[in-house]
């Protein structure tokens, strides 16, 4: 890996985003375990029977769309802070480049490209966990009875002797494993047949999480991941469209691509590394800002930026990795961001948990993911964020 370099505007730009996207990330980690506890408590309540599972699925909705509510003003509040932080930000920086008349022409665009797709994160994940639960209760409810033990008659239950009052031991071990479950149970076999069933299906949902959204190719975004992804290009874009407009109303046209991501480069950015682009078109011989992104620079989470040439800034600075390492400095960051989902696998698995044998089990899956994350980390050289081992480790305390 390289020396830290000067900082740029694009550092500025790239730092605001990060902090922007993790903020709104930490508020939805939050969300996500309690949707994923909420539907490991309504799936529990029916398959023991407690409450039919049209009932149960009515309740979770009603408890996910509360638990959305009760966060809209964070995200409200935190959405709020990181535009007008992009406001404020980009005008100081185009004064700096541009002078003052450039800064004060600087006016907030439209924001719904940042809040959009917040709400359709809320929609989807509001529906995301009543088709968990309805996969964990099908389960459930299909689920066949439990062998009846060796030695057993048909109807399941030993003849006590005359007079004796007590549970055999079948019975008692059936009562104790029920009760070892959170929240308490019906002490019956079939009951803990019907758990251990919906716990299979839950473990499914903790490994892949609350969906935030569908894509066009029906894949599936996590919940946290989707809207950090979306607010950090969000306020990338925002940054850019604001510095782009008055850059050109200065007379900037040519600027310079570079990045600030000390992991690499993506093989849709690679190509557009230090070449110089046209923000209008109007200078010959260059390609367009506009053609670039069209060819995939400037992506979702795209860590890449550009900055004016003749604007005070070294036109040397390509990105924090050697042009001939990116690619493969970039593929281990990819493999690093698997070993952090794992580790959050784990800890959603331990929400989704309804015996202690399952949290004890989910625990050790993340002590090993940790371990194995930190190995990477220290053979590759890569960096883990602040931001990012604070959501993983704390997600109720990451804001």
């Amino acid at each position: 890996m390289t020396s830290p370099l000067p900082r740029t505007p694009g550092d500025d730009r790239e730092d605001h985003a990060q902090a922007a996207g993790a903020a709104i990330a930490a508020i939805y980690a939050q969300i996500e375990l309690a949707i994923v506890a909420a539907v490991a408590y309504w799936t529990r309540k029916a398959a023991a029977g407690a409450l039919p599972p049209a009932v149960a699925n009515r309740r979770l909705y009603q408890q996910t769309a509360a638990i959305f509510a009760a966060a809209r003003d964070r995200i409200r509040v935190t959405l709020d802070e990181a535009i007008s932080g992009t406001l404020d930000e980009v005008r100081g920086r185009v004064q700096a480049d541009a002078g003052p008349a450039a800064a004060l022409n600087v006016s907030l665009p439209d924001t719904a490209p940042i809040t959009a797709p917040l709400d359709v994160a809320t929609q989807t994940a509001i529906g995301s966990a009543s088709d968990a639960f309805t996969d964990a209760a099908t389960a459930a409810m299909n689920a066949p009875p439990p062998p009846v033990p060796p030695g057993l008659p048909p109807g399941g239950r030993l003849a006590l002797p005359p007079g004796g009052d007590r549970l055999n031991p079948y019975d008692e071990a059936v009562r104790t494993g029920i009760s070892s479950i959170r929240g308490g149970m019906p002490a019956n076999s079939l009951s803990l047949s019907r758990i251990q069933a919906a716990q299979v299906a839950l473990d499914q949902l903790a490994d892949r999480g609350i969906t935030g959204y569908v894509d066009k190719a029906g894949r599936h975004w996590n919940l946290v991941s989707y809207v950090e992804m979306a607010t950090r290009t969000g306020v990338a874009n925002l940054w850019d469209d604001l510095q782009a407009k008055a850059m050109i109303r200065s007379g900037y046209d040519l600027v310079k691509v570079y990045t600030h991501s000390t992991e690499g480069t993506c093989p849709a950015c690679l190509p557009w590394l230090g070449r110089t682009l046209s923000l209008t078109g109007h200078t010959a011989g260059y390609p367009t800002l506009d053609e670039a992104k069209a060819a995939g620079f400037r992506h979702p989470n795209c860590r890449c930026a550009w900055f004016p040439l003749g604007a005070g800034v070294a036109e040397e600075v390509t990105g924090a990795v050697p042009m001939d390492q990116a690619a493969t400095v970039y593929q281990a960051s990819q493999r690093q961001r698997a070993y952090e989902r794992r580790v959050r696998a784990a800890g959603r698995r331990a929400q989704a948990a309804m015996s202690p044998e399952a949290r004890r089990r989910a625990r050790r899956e993340q002590a090993a993911a940790r371990s194995a994350s930190a190995a990477h980390r220290e053979a590759t050289g890569l960096r883990m964020t602040q931001a990012g081992w604070k959501r993983r480790e704390h997600p109720f305390r990451a804001r």
